[in-house]
């Protein structure tokens, strides 16, 4: 497993966990942006990427803000990053690429997927009955 983040930070925790958990071999750890750090091919891509439109972080719960503006701050629509990774991960992509997204995100990030040569794209709800997940195969 390959775990990118650009938060050295956050790396430094996920490698805590990982140790914790008895996983530290089985993952390498790459600090970076989106899929520039990788090489090869992958048949799964999970991806949590900030989807919060920059204008409203002020407005999200209280627990919520208190994460770092770089995880959350998705640009103008929330789906800037998401977007890029879309269209950067397909030289890697040999299977499926699952998405965390906002809730009104899921159709113009599925005719995205669409647009980028994705197929059997599917988005899946959240506990309360939101679309905020998007399955896709590319490859």
């Amino acid at each position: 497993m390959h775990a990118v983040d650009v938060s050295p930070s956050a790396l430094a925790l996920a490698a805590e966990n990982a140790l914790a958990l008895g996983l530290q071999h089985r993952v390498q750890f790459h600090e970076g942006s989106l899929a520039a750090p990788l090489s090869g091919e992958f048949t799964l891509v999970v991806a949590n990427l900030p989807y919060v439109p920059a204008g409203e972080i002020s407005g999200l719960a209280r627990e919520v803000q208190h994460d770092p503006v770089l995880a959350l701050d998705g640009g103008p629509d929330g789906s800037v990053l998401i977007r890029a990774l879309i269209s950067e991960v397909r030289p890697h992509l040999k299977g499926l690429l699952a998405l965390e997204i906002g809730h009104e995100q899921s159709g113009p990030l599925a005719e995205a997927l669409s647009v980028a040569g994705y197929h059997s794209i599917s988005p899946e709800s959240d506990y309360s009955g939101r679309n905020r997940f998007l399955f896709a195969l590319y490859g």
